[in-house]
């Protein structure tokens, strides 16, 4: 297991159980404690739980958002997919919204010279994806830079959105849920991403079926905004049902 992939477990189970010991994690990883501490002292200056005397407990706050570093290593063969499937809808000259998550930028990975998109994003990682690509014009918002997931965020990042349109617009999410419908951990994401599916004709969701049922804290729209669903594989019978009655496209 590589290191990233983890700290990325260890960081799950303390927001699952509320907090754990050192000992039970490095019997768990089949690591050192010593190594277990450096993963936790790691984790708690980014912010995804607090050290206490021989361990670790969770943060009070309710949700936690992983940096791009951790989340591209999240689940990499299911974003794939979604990517192989997703690039079918990008034509040659047209425009498009792609959001700053790790599933945009594994869509980003598989535009081809020649398209003659124009690709608008608040994502750096997507700018530097792209960066060569001649046949591309690439669109920033700018704005206030959030480190954690390396996007442009904020009043200005959203003000400039609301003046561009897009044929289309790739956006992924956290949580997906009939319940609450498309979620994201930031507010700050969420607004950006609700603007993106707004300014576009064509509105496509990009989510792993690990987001299926899942809710987090800041609701980016009800599912029967999106025109079309992108996954990874088969979603539940009521998910299949919900999509029909309310003339969502479901590609799996």
């Amino acid at each position: 297991m590589l290191a990233v992939e983890r700290k990325l477990k260890i960081a799950e189970v303390v927001e699952k159980n509320g907090g754990i010991k050192t000992s039970d994690l490095s019997s768990m990883f089949n690591v050192s404690e010593m190594t277990i501490l450096r993963d936790l002292a790691i984790l708690e200056d980014e912010g995804y739980l607090k050290r206490v005397y021989g361990g670790a407990v969770k943060l009070k706050r309710s949700s936690v958002e992983l940096s791009t570093g951790i989340r591209k290593h999240l689940n990499p063969e299911k974003k794939d997919i979604i990517a192989e499937k997703a690039i079918k809808f990008i034509g040659s000259d047209t425009s498009i919204f792609l959001d700053s998550s790790t599933t945009a930028q594994a869509l980003a990975k598989k535009i081809n010279e020649g398209l003659n998109l124009t690709v608008i994003t608040n994502s750096i990682d997507i700018l530097n994806i792209l960066k060569d690509n001649s046949s591309i014009k690439k669109i920033s918002c700018g704005g206030e830079l959030h480190q954690i997931t390396g996007s442009f965020l904020g009043p200005f990042a959203e003000n400039f959105l609301r003046d561009i349109f897009a044929e289309k617009a790739f956006v992924s999410a956290a949580g997906f849920s009939l319940k609450a419908g498309i979620t994201v951990e930031n507010p700050l994401q969420a607004s950006l991403k609700k603007i993106m599916l707004e300014n576009s004709l064509k509105k496509v969701v990009l989510v792993d079926s690990t987001k299926f049922d899942n809710i987090k804290l800041s609701k980016v729209c009800d599912i029967n905004c999106a025109d079309i669903v992108i996954t990874d594989c088969k979603p539940p019978d009521s998910y299949i049902k919900y999509f029909k009655q309310n003339k969502v496209e479901i590609i799996y």
